[in-house]
């Protein structure tokens, strides 16, 4: 039961303003601390694939392909449609769950050892993916996914990026396994 302040006596209202004061410090500390983390964070996870640097680029290029590897393609409450083409994109579908949430994933370049990917959601938090593929000897190719995260200015997800590959590196490296397997099948 809450009492109006008059019934509190000087020692209560004492703590509980210094209660306040101390609440207020810490959360004023927290967001002035969180300016100085970035607000772009990268993530990068590589393989060796063995398999032809055409092979490993239709797996990323053909969203036809990503079902082998990429986990939300294989998600029976995911639904994947093809976007029609615009200017700016190579190519691009959307992932829509039950729940109404979506993901756009958009080819926006694509040069000989490199593939640009942006990817569209309802978040806050901007993120784009870049392929990297380097051959080396003996028909292998080193691809490196690089995971370019926007964080923006609010303090918690830039926080949240400090641990952002404890979140999701294993995803990504799960992905990039089964990429491999497809690859090289």
């Amino acid at each position: 039961m809450l009492l109006p302040l008059k019934f509190l006596n000087g020692n209560k209202m004492r703590r509980l303003s210094g209660f306040i004061i101390f609440l207020v410090s810490v959360f004023l500390v927290i967001g002035l601390l969180s300016l100085l983390l970035p607000s772009k964070v990268s993530l990068a996870k590589s393989v060796e694939i063995n398999a032809t640097p055409g092979r490993v680029r239709d797996q990323i290029l053909n969203f036809d392909q990503w079902k082998n590897w990429y986990p939300a393609f294989k998600d029976e409450n995911i639904t994947v449609i093809k976007n029609p083409p615009f200017d700016g994109m190579i190519n691009s579908v959307t992932l829509d769950d039950k729940k109404g949430r979506n993901l756009t994933l958009i080819i926006i370049d694509s040069v000989q050892n490199k593939i640009d990917i942006r990817v569209k959601s309802s978040s806050s938090t901007k993120v784009d993916y870049q392929f990297v593929l380097i051959p080396k000897a003996n028909n292998q190719i080193l691809l490196t996914w690089n995971i370019n995260t926007d964080l923006g200015w609010y303090p918690w997800k830039r926080i949240q990026g400090i641990f952002l590959d404890k979140f999701s590196g294993e995803q990504y490296e799960a992905a990039l396994s089964n990429l491999k397997k497809a690859a090289e099948n």
